[in-house]
């Protein structure tokens, strides 16, 4: 009995887990904890980039198909690309400021929706209203180019009346380089028509591609068009040998290329986006890329970028790339 009696007490000491067994199982309890939380911060690490990768291209998506658009519909109806802006006194359908160290600017003529008429009576030096055969889809501040399909000139709506197609012009700021004939006789061309200028900006420390309605104007002031633009550069394929085709030496601003003298037929539009916020931890070791003729940053920074270009045909002049 007694030997029995020491036996259980034996058997009941040794029971549980001893000291050193519970700090085995909490070093491991610990490394796997910490391996499920490092795979955690990992994924939501990545989903966070994921998103800012979305964001990024979509940032510099949206405004290409603007900016496809636009070019789509520069210089309407006047194949010669001679369009004068009678406010001030602007000459060129296309217009192109080109930098090696900075973003490119470019003003642009364009037709504004499809309103399309025709005019009642001529404009030439010193008119200051024009009656056209359907006034109903212009308003005050319009912009309508008036042509003859060789040139036009840019004049801005300042009253309407619908009920005789009236329309009161802005006054002409400057000597117009008028048709050979003295000006646009009745039956005259007149189109909605717009000349903005696109440039990249800053709006709270964030690169912005920016929109000016009225160009070299000063009626309205340059409008954020798109966040996280960092750089645009723009080519002109440019008809040197009027061949009616774009050769790979025919891009003016391109690398090596600078200005040439010829017809525009395409224009070619590289867009760099940012993203808005840098990336968290980790070494700097993203560039902003070379384009056009402008080279690449010297600098690494914690930025991801979405390069994208486009090559667009100007339907208007007549040319293709």
């Amino acid at each position: 009995m007694k030997r029995a009696g020491r036996s259980r007490a034996r058997r009941r000491s040794q029971r549980g887990f001893t000291l050193v067994e519970l700090m085995v199982s909490l070093v491991l309890f610990t490394v796997a904890i910490g391996g499920a939380l490092a795979v955690a911060v990992s994924m939501s690490n990545g989903f966070r980039e994921q998103r800012q990768v979305i964001a990024t291209e979509g940032a510099v998506r949206g405004p290409m198909e603007f900016l496809g658009d636009v070019f789509r519909g520069a210089s309407p109806a006047v194949s010669s690309g001679v369009i004068q802006d009678v406010a001030t006194c602007t000459l060129g359908a296309i217009t192109v400021v080109n930098s090696t160290n900075s973003p490119d600017q470019i003003d642009v003529v364009y037709a504004s929706g499809s309103v399309v008429t025709s005019s009642r009576t001529a404009y030439t030096t010193g008119t200051s209203s024009v009656t056209v055969n359907d006034a109903s889809q212009l308003a005050v501040d319009d912009t309508i180019l008036i042509t003859d399909l060789t040139q036009g000139h840019l004049v801005k709506i300042t009253a309407v009346n619908i009920a005789t197609g009236v329309l009161a012009l802005a006054s002409q700021s400057c000597t117009l380089a008028l048709p050979a004939s003295g000006g646009y006789p009745v039956g005259s061309l007149v189109i909605r028509a717009q000349r903005a200028r696109f440039s990249v900006g800053t709006v709270d420390g964030i690169p912005t591609l920016m929109m000016d309605p009225d160009a070299a104007g000063t009626a309205a002031a340059a409008e954020p068009l798109a966040e996280g633009i960092e750089d645009m550069q723009i080519a002109l394929g440019v008809d040197v040998n009027a061949s009616g085709g774009i050769e790979s030496t025919e891009w003016a601003y391109s690398s090596g290329t600078g200005a040439l003298v010829g017809a525009i037929r395409a224009v070619r539009i590289t867009l760099v986006g940012r993203n808005v916020e840098e990336l968290k931890g980790g070494t700097a070791g993203f560039y902003r890329p070379a384009a056009e003729d402008r080279p690449a940053s010297s600098g690494p920074d914690k930025f991801r970028r979405r390069t994208l270009t486009t090559t667009i045909e100007i339907r208007n002049l007549g040319g293709s790339p």
